[in-house]
């Protein structure tokens, strides 16, 4: 099938505003599909298996997640996304950033008690630091992680949202990092966060923001075109995803996060392995590889929107 009739028949609809009007952006190997844009709403998606859309009461959630999660992992390999062993130093530094995003999460909400979920909880570490203040519970679908935090004596639901059937008003405040760019519709899922997030309770999204400098410069290299992510939002269509399911939003930032030396250098391979190999070599002589830095590029953002 070639990429006109592919996109042609595309049955299912914008997931923000319904169109069926799209517009091809790019391909690219990090992909699983071509990047369109819906030529309505502006919202950037991927087209995976536009011939056969699944209905939504199709879908066993749980079974998808672990699938999805299965392949992401083998792709990345494929691809040399990512370097296990490097990934697997990072603790420290994952635990940096769960206390940044706790202490800005305070101090922007002003809520320091009542109950968080975190959905998409993965080893745990944001929901041990929100622990110490708050009723911590989260969701994350692949076992292994979901193993490692129940080690950490962490309540965590293992499955995916739905499957969890929260009663409605559950939560005071509910997390998505880096979670909503991943699943099939970002609109059910935001309908499902409002039913069980208390009135006025806080919703706080990170995603990477494709309204940038990086996206019109590198292209389909952009360091946020990665296996399984399925949607790419701007600040307009963000705000139209919490405007249409009732969320204000109070603020929207620009974020980064901490990270070693040792990570940035792996990141870089994405583009040019030498290069990486080198500064490897390099960082490890001059026992630079485990300082921190902070690494801010301006293509991630936060949002604090509260519920209606």
């Amino acid at each position: 099938m070639n990429l006109k009739s592919f996109i042609s028949n595309d049955k299912s609809g914008c997931d923000l505003c319904g169109s069926e009007a799209s517009e091809f952006v790019l391909t690219s190997p990090r992909l699983d599909g071509p990047l369109l844009c819906c030529a309505h709403c502006g919202l950037f998606f991927v087209a995976i298996a536009a011939e056969e859309p699944v209905q939504a009461q199709e879908i066993n959630e749980s079974e998808q997640a672990a699938d999805e999660m299965k392949r992401l992992t083998s792709r990345a390999r494929e691809l040399a996304l990512v370097e296990p062993h490097v990934e697997e130093s990072e603790k420290k530094w994952r635990e940096l950033t769960a206390t940044e995003r706790l202490t800005d999460l305070q101090k922007i909400t002003s809520v320091t008690s009542g109950r968080l979920l975190e959905i998409g909880s993965s080893t745990g570490e944001f929901l041990l630091a929100a622990s110490s203040s708050f009723q911590a519970t989260g969701v994350e679908a692949d076992e292994a992680s979901y193993a490692v935090a129940r080690s950490r004596g962490l309540d965590c639901f293992n499955g995916a949202l739905f499957d969890a059937q929260f009663p409605a008003a559950s939560f005071d405040i509910i997390t998505l990092y880096h979670v909503i760019e991943h699943v099939p519709s970002p609109n059910r899922l935001l309908k499902e966060i409002h039913r069980i997030l208390h009135p006025q309770g806080w919703l706080i999204i990170e995603t990477p923001n494709i309204e940038t400098i990086w996206y019109r410069w590198l292209g389909a290299r952009w360091r946020q075109f990665i296996p399984d992510h399925k949607f790419f939002f701007s600040p307009h269509t963000i705000h139209r995803y919490c405007q249409d399911n009732e969320f204000e939003i109070q603020r929207l930032n620009s974020v980064g996060k901490a990270m070693s030396w040792r990570l940035f250098i792996s990141r870089l391979g994405r583009y040019h392995q030498p290069t990486s190999r080198f500064l490897a070599r390099c960082s490890n002589r001059l026992g630079l590889s485990d300082r921190t830095l902070q690494l801010n590029l301006g293509d991630v953002m936060r949002i604090y929107s509260r519920r209606r």
